[in-house]
């Protein structure tokens, strides 16, 4: 078996879902998605060709070959590994398709037959849509959700969380997640002043209202999206410590894993990070040295599926526990449930589209009826591959401008 050529596409949804699709001589496809970055199709236009002639069993041995290409533009880090983290699951997509054996068979085998999801609730609403550089634009889709209202109208009051938390539990979710960072730091800033009391006084009472509204059966985790100095998060943490927190998310920026480390080593709260690494190289030094309780690769782009496995299985050696970032779409999010199905220390897999009005119907499952996410949990079957295919008459109609369409 080889393969004859890739393609892409891009849906513009809350974020931009990059698809790539790799084609063989047995007739068989798969499909991947990739995180979104600035130049990335292109990037992938470059990247393709190079499969063209490969054998796609040899899934590890390509995306080695493809670091390596790719080592001149960004060795360790970088858009390179969302661009090869799509590839590679298109490979096991199609390698499972021609084997007639699903993803997670290829990891190990399952270790649970669902996939427990938690739902990002960002700060009480998250009807949105960002670009590359994570500038606010509106789709026609969105336009059509916010019936004339700005986006982001009613944002960090505690009856936003309250309201929000009340809403997914009735929608069957067991575990949540919420922004507190935005409440005092815009997108693209941090805070490199020490917060006012007003400023904590706000984030406590919308967590509170989270707890409150979520009730105390269910999981709440906040995320402070890498804005803080470790002296204001451990201030931070500690005036939630009361909430009872799944977990306290990336409190301070990733470039140096001793700054959380610090406040893990407190014991305050259980400390989650790890969205903007690359490779297990990339999380070694986090898990080696304890720097966190809980350790978030993003599959769409760390690596790739197996290089989630290897980085959850050290996390496992480190008694840290498994919760991967996610922002795709329902493909995406269905081939890091399959990564998540075959860990031992997972815990839960994040949502992120839960105001996307389409997200649930851009792929379709035929051994699974009903919604990809059914009462916070995700089923997974036998069916080959990735178990799903991209549902085209929908993901058409949401096409971003410009962009060719699996050309």
């Amino acid at each position: 078996m080889q393969i004859t050529h890739g393609t892409t596409a891009v849906v513009e949804a809350n974020y931009d879902y990059t698809y790539v699709r790799l084609f063989a001589d047995n007739g068989q496809y798969g499909t991947g998605e990739c995180f979104f970055a600035p130049g990335l199709v292109a990037a992938l236009g470059d990247i393709l060709p190079l499969l063209n002639g490969k054998d796609p069993r040899e899934v590890d041995r390509i995306c080695r070959y493809l670091w390596r290409k790719g080592s001149g533009a960004g060795a360790v880090a970088g858009y390179l590994y969302n661009a090869i983290s799509g590839i590679e699951a298109a490979l096991w997509d199609l390698v499972g398709k021609s084997a007639g054996v699903p993803c997670w068979q290829f990891f190990g085998g399952k270790m649970r037959d669902e996939v427990r999801i938690y739902v990002d609730c960002h700060a009480g609403d998250n009807t949105e849509s960002w670009d590359t550089m994570l500038e606010a634009r509106e789709p026609q889709w969105l336009k059509d959700a916010l019936q004339g209202r700005p986006q982001h109208e009613e944002r960090y009051e505690p009856e936003m969380y309250f309201r929000r938390a009340q809403q997914m539990v009735a929608a069957g979710y067991d575990a949540m997640k919420f922004d507190i960072d935005s409440i005092v730091v815009s997108t693209g800033e941090e805070l490199n002043r020490p917060l006012t009391r007003k400023e904590m006084d706000a984030m406590v009472a919308c967590v509170a209202a989270a707890r409150e509204g979520a009730g105390d059966s269910v999981d709440v985790a906040v995320d402070c999206h890498w804005r803080f100095a470790p002296t204001e998060a451990i201030r931070i943490a500690r005036a939630l410590e009361p909430y009872n927190l799944l977990w306290f998310e990336d409190p301070c920026p990733p470039e140096n894993f001793r700054d959380v480390a610090e406040i893990r080593a407190l014991g305050i709260v259980p400390i989650l990070t790890g969205e903007n690494l690359n490779r297990r190289h990339g999380f070694w030094d986090l898990i080696t040295n304890r720097g966190c309780d809980l350790v978030a690769p993003d599959i769409q782009k760390c690596g790739g599926m197996l290089e989630g496995k290897r980085i959850g299985e050290l996390a496992e050696m480190q008694g840290i526990r498994f919760a991967p970032h996610n922002i795709s779409s329902p493909l995406g999010t269905l081939a890091s449930a399959h990564v998540c199905a075959t860990l031992p220390n997972f815990v839960a897999l994040e949502f992120h589209g839960s105001d996307v009005p389409f997200w649930s119907d851009l792929i379709t499952r035929p051994d699974v009826p009903g919604p990809v996410i059914q009462q916070g949990r995700i089923p997974l079957t036998t069916a080959p591959g990735l178990g799903c295919e991209l549902n085209e008459d929908v993901a058409r109609k949401y096409a971003k401008p410009g962009e060719t369409w699996f050309a």
